[in-house]
């Protein structure tokens, strides 16, 4: 085995798996699985580090820095992002109406969303959410979506498929705002928090002085577990301080000279219930409590708990739900079927053949609107598997590599750990010199596949 990975005498220092006759094997696995690796059943990506979640971050990061409000996830928008991307796959089209008329407003009416702003983005082919973003931010078109102060709520769906004869992950990103209530972009950059200020410097006005707290509100339930207290003061003038306090505990202060204020915690609120009020420091000026609700965790659904039962044109649908589910949907294909809620948390549902599309999704929110997504397609797909005979030898590849990126990958860094391997001998045997124009040409081959593999890293927006 040495004379096939390591430089020595036996080899003239040249590793057979470093010859000429190596690379043109590795070239020719590469050209094989590239282009037939479909037609054997390799998969074209790894999994897709592409997720709503990140999406949805990466959006209100670009919001937030430019003074925008950040975008609330909304189980509605998510529906209909989800039946946009079945409806492309099942049609087979890539663009913003379908064949038959289908426009991004229908699908997001369809869900149940009656908006007065809408907008979507698409993207396919992309392989990191960065990739999806920050094309979609070089696009005018799509920045407008992203940066619009028309919008308050977002839904996104990743979805894999064929299309177009073509394995590909669809994006679709959906923007909505159910009021005619805008918000224009700061033209200022975002404050900075500067160096401690005095301290507060509050002139007697012959009025009352005052401070409260405007968000959150006495009730709120919400699921953003980083969010920024905000108030308003009244009669107060200069500097001041505002002081946080959880009971008697002092959470943090911070600094204002205009009538509202805005709290950092500098970290997460933990989840369960919380009762804050505010007080200018050094003064007996306070507010009144807030009590409200943080609830960050997205509700969970037993995949044990899920049956499906197939009759005579019709499937039964079974599930157990947690108490503190308050919505439930299903996207098979196009549509989306709302599920009533039962008073035993069980659903029993009858769903005929032709409802069902290619990809079925449960979604499920709670009240504080944490969203939850189960792929539950397998339920539904038939016990044959005529369609998915393969010979044992792809089935070997498969189980090895599982995806042609994964074999692409392998062979450059194969071939990257033979050429270190053997210029570190070389330069210790001080027979590098010799070697120089071997080196190169393996060099040159390995520095041209890595930058065609990562070249494809790329995707379309729409």
């Amino acid at each position: 085995m040495k004379k096939w990975f390591i430089p020595n005498k036996k080899n003239d220092y040249r590793p057979m798996l470093l010859r000429k006759g190596a690379i043109v094997a590795y070239t020719v696995v590469l050209l094989i699985v590239n282009t037939f690796g479909g037609l054997l059943g390799i998969p074209s990506a790894m999994a897709s580090t592409i997720t709503s979640a990140n999406i949805i971050e990466l959006t209100n990061q670009e919001r937030v820095a430019a003074g925008l409000n950040a975008l609330n996830n909304n189980a509605s928008l998510v529906a209909a992002a989800h039946a946009k991307a079945n409806n492309m796959f099942e049609l087979q089209y890539w663009d913003h109406f379908g064949p038959n008329g289908e426009s991004p407003w229908m699908f997001i009416s369809q869900a149940g969303y009656s908006y007065v702003y809408a907008g979507e983005n698409l993207a396919k082919g992309f392989r990191t959410a960065e990739g999806v973003h920050e094309a979609w931010m070089a696009s005018p078109t799509h920045r407008d979506n992203i940066m619009s102060g028309n919008y308050r709520d977002i839904g996104v769906a990743v979805v894999q498929g064929t299309l177009q004869g073509k394995e590909t992950t669809l994006v679709v990103q959906m923007f909505g705002n159910l009021s005619s209530k805008t918000l224009k972009a700061s033209t200022s950059a975002p404050s900075v928090k500067s160096a401690p200020t005095p301290k507060p410097v509050i002139k007697e006005q012959g009025e009352i002085k005052s401070i409260k707290i405007t968000y959150p509100k006495t009730g709120d339930l919400l699921n953003d577990a980083n969010l920024n207290l905000k108030g308003d003061t009244k009669n107060i003038s200069g500097v001041y301080t505002v002081e946080v306090l959880s009971d008697t505990d002092v959470l943090g202060e911070v600094d204002s000279t205009n009538k509202e204020w805005e709290f950092d915690k500098g970290s997460d609120w933990e989840e369960g219930e919380h009762s804050v009020s505010a007080r200018i420091k050094d003064s007996d000026t306070k507010s009144d409590s807030v009590l409200f609700t943080i609830d960050s965790t997205p509700p969970v659904i037993d995949l044990q708990s899920i049956y499906v039962a197939r009759v005579d044109g019709y499937f039964e649908l079974e599930l157990e739900y947690p108490e503190d589910l308050y919505e439930l949907r299903l996207i098979t294909g196009e549509k989306t079927i709302d599920i009533e809620l039962g008073e035993d948390n069980k659903v029993n549902l009858i769903l005929s053949f032709e409802d069902i599309g290619e990809r079925s999704i449960l979604m499920f929110s709670d009240k504080a609107g944490n969203i939850s997504e189960l792929d539950i397609s397998e339920y539904f797909i038939e016990e044959k598997q005529e369609e998915k005979k393969v010979t044992n030898l792809i089935l070997g590849i498969k189980s090895i590599f599982n995806t042609i990126d994964g074999i692409n990958l392998f062979v450059v860094f194969f071939v990257f750990v033979l050429l270190t391997l053997q210029i570190y001998i070389l330069w210790r045997k001080k027979k590098l010199s010799r070697s120089v124009g071997s080196l190169f040409t393996v060099g040159a081959w390995w520095l041209i596949i890595l930058v065609a593999i990562f070249k494809g890293y790329g995707g379309i927006i729409f």
